[in-house]
């Protein structure tokens, strides 16, 4: 997590050294508008907006993960409690086997 971290913050400078040496104003084209503005903004926009995607697509990721988290627990709980009621019929199987087999120490009457 940590080289993560240090990996983003070198690629933020990057983009900030870039963005202030190239500070030159441009014109913004987007389909019917025209936008003149330094290539700074531009530059600075585009890592911004890109980092707010890639933070939405983890936060999309992140929610699937625990939901997907949740049902595979309640699942385990399902099949503890079926395995739980299974050792107790057999449990109680080999019981009701042992009085059948085994009869009291008693001597039979006559």
């Amino acid at each position: 997590m940590q080289l993560l971290l240090i990996v983003a913050l070198l690629f933020a400078l990057g983009v900030a050294v870039f963005a202030v040496q190239n500070a030159e104003p441009i014109t913004v084209h987007l389909i019917r508008w025209q936008i003149e503005t330094s290539l700074v903004v531009v530059v600075v926009g585009s890592a911004a907006a890109g980092a707010l995607v890639a933070w939405l697509i983890g936060l999309v990721r992140q929610v699937r993960a625990s939901w997907r988290i949740r049902q595979l627990q309640g699942q385990v709980h399902r099949l503890e409690q079926k395995l739980q009621q299974l050792q107790q019929e057999h449990t109680g199987l080999k019981d009701a086997g042992r009085s059948v087999d085994h009869p009291s120490s008693s001597p039979p009457s006559l």
